[in-house]
């Protein structure tokens, strides 16, 4: 009997385990290694009551690397998200490895299929960029050691690659208070922490708003109540819908902070106080670098690894576009400011 998907299939429904570790186990990959004895055992159960015998493609990729790498991400709608998964495709063929991607929809049943599928392809490592890390997910399926790469998220148990918003943040915090305000809207988690712990000591109060604001610009009528002296937001889409809602209700515009790593970031408005600046092209060279180290040496130390951010002015700010602009790197923002569209 020869292998196929429905063979995989049988297996799981016989031992009782996720198809994608059965293709593991079965075709003899590396990361076979890293499965539980029992798991295993439930396997060779139920390979020999089926009688199974492997695929000559199987065969063949069990001595070494499928070359593919995977990226769980929730949708490529943003000009962030297309450009970063553009220029991760392109970065990981530099180095010899194809990328699958995995949309999840921000739905944990399809990020279940997602893993689920990259692992049955059999990819080497996986580039995970959801803010909530599946750690459990992860154990039940048996791959608690697998190499996934986190790069919103800080699970313990799990190498990252996350930003380092803590001195940048502080800066933000400085400028909050050199300006005198008093109630400072922080929409975004990764921002609200750092930035409570700083102001609330002086007497600045922090108020959260509707991240969903986002996708839809009517969710910014508490602005009529709240009144904020300042917002810190970590979306440059959001400080721009923001600012539309300010005209449309009359209302003047706060103080504004955002983060800022491509040229669509940009925002030119005297409200812009400042802005945090995380170098996308090192970053983007810097993920996949690390993924290819946890390849080359499996089970070593867990690691957390952090890009740092940087506080800009809005004049630094300008500097710094003009600089992206300049390079060939950036070149899809380039042709859009040359058409205008």
């Amino acid at each position: 009997m020869v292998s196929d998907e429905s063979d995989d299939q049988r297996y799981c429904e016989t031992g009782g385990v996720s198809s994608s570790l059965v293709s593991l186990y079965l075709n003899k990959r590396p990361l076979a290694a890293r499965i539980a004895e029992s798991t295993k055992q439930k396997i060779d159960e139920a390979v020999k009551e089926l009688k199974y015998e492997p695929s000559a493609t199987a065969l063949a990729l069990k001595k070494g690397r499928s070359k593919t790498l995977g990226l769980v991400t929730a949708n490529l709608c943003s000009e962030y998200g297309s450009f970063f998964v553009q220029t991760l495709l392109d970065e990981c063929s530099r180095h010899g490895y194809q990328l699958l991607i995995g949309l999840t929809h921000f739905n944990p049943e399809e990020e279940r299929r997602t893993l689920e599928n990259l692992l049955s392809r059999q990819a080497d490592g996986i580039f995970h960029a959801l803010n909530l890390f599946p750690a459990d997910l992860l154990n039940e399926l048996g791959m608690n050691d697998y190499p996934i790469l986190q790069l919103s998220s800080a699970h313990p148990g799990f190498n990252s690659a996350a930003l380092d918003l803590e001195e940048a943040l502080k800066e933000v915090a400085r400028k909050i208070r050199e300006l005198g305000c008093r109630r400072v809207l922080v929409p975004h988690r990764s921002w609200s922490d750092i930035l409570e712990k700083v102001l609330t000591t002086h007497g600045v109060e922090i108020v959260g708003g509707r991240s969903r604001a986002t996708s839809d610009a009517e969710n910014f009528e508490f602005l009529k109540e709240l009144r904020p002296d300042a917002v810190a937001a970590d979306s440059s889409i959001y400080i721009k819908l923001l600012r539309r809602k300010c005209r449309e209700l009359g209302l003047p515009t706060p103080y504004l902070f955002y983060s800022y790593a491509l040229p669509c970031d940009y925002i030119d408005d005297p409200a812009i106080i400042g802005v945090t600046v995380c170098n996308f092209k090192h970053r983007l060279s810097g993920i996949v670098h690390r993924m290819i180290q946890m390849l080359e040496h499996p089970g070593a130390e867990v690691l957390h690894r952090k890009e740092p951010v940087r506080f800009f002015s809005p004049e630094e700010l300008r500097s710094y576009r003009d600089l992206q602009l300049a390079d060939p790197y950036y070149e899809p923002f380039r042709s859009k400011l040359k058409y205008g569209e």
